[in-house]
């Protein structure tokens, strides 16, 4: 009834992909329920974004493998861009009260932060961390990759007659699925090779210059499709000017 209606988009905080951070985490969930949830949605046909924290106080180099393995199961087919962050311990929250008591926090009131378990945990996430960055944060290929996602379908709702929606849907989920392929396979072999002493993965210029290359690609198709367009979107937007812009955030 909903989709009907017009929902098009569900926000889900997943945060874990194990069972384990999942209760560390207070999230009354389990790993089952999160999945059959996605595939609701994806059932129905409605696009989905989600928070993910690949990293929390209980993790090993066991759960980020894990972690990703439940990523590929949800975004492995390039339904939405792969995105994760670390779990922040904030004052006044359980989780920060239990750092304490194990003498594990560390930073400050304003930047809260922990030791991990396995201490070299605490050298792979800082690294990694500058490695996805072209990735994972700011206007990165996974955010430019979604904010793509989510104009798509706001024009195919709002802009009636407009053309090659599925061919630039197509192409658009193989280079998200590509994009994501990428960035697990490097999360998976980095933490194996870290965890038996091989730093060599995590070397950002590779990185960098692959996100540089898609981002490029993910303009050139985007921009085409607009440009095949244009004047319906523009036309559309002259008779919704009233109501804002028809078209969602841009890809840069």
């Amino acid at each position: 009834m909903l989709r009907d209606a017009g929902l098009f988009l569900v926000y889900m905080g997943i945060e874990s992909g194990v069972d384990a951070g999942l209760e560390v985490l207070h999230k009354q969930m389990t790993v089952e329920q999160n999945l059959a949830g996605v595939q609701t949605l994806k059932q129905l046909g409605i696009l989905f974004g989600y928070g993910f924290m690949l990293f929390d106080p209980s993790s090993s180099f066991e759960s980020v493998r894990e972690n990703t393995k439940f990523l590929r199961q949800i975004v492995g087919d390039g339904s939405a861009a792969a995105t994760f962050s670390r779990m922040l311990p904030y004052g006044g929250t359980p989780i920060r009260d239990q750092l304490q008591k194990e003498g594990r926090p560390r930073g400050d009131l304003t930047h809260p932060d922990y030791v991990f378990l396995d201490l070299r945990l605490n050298d792979y996430h800082r690294l990694l961390s500058q490695i996805v960055r072209p990735w994972i944060h700011g206007e990165g290929l996974s955010y430019q990759l979604n904010y793509a996602w989510d104009e798509l379908e706001t024009v195919r709702r709002l802009v009636p007659g407009v053309e090659g929606i599925e061919a630039y849907r197509d192409a658009l989920r193989s280079l998200t699925k590509e994009s994501n392929e990428q960035l697990f396979r490097l999360v998976e072999e980095s933490s194996m090779a870290f965890e038996d002493g091989d730093r060599s993965m995590l070397s950002p210029g590779a990185v960098g210059c692959y996100c540089e290359t898609n981002v490029a690609r993910l303009v050139e198709l985007r921009n085409r499709f607009i440009a095949d367009n244009i004047y319906l979107l523009r036309d559309a937007s002259r008779l919704d000017c009233a109501a804002g812009p028809v078209i969602a955030p841009q890809v840069h």
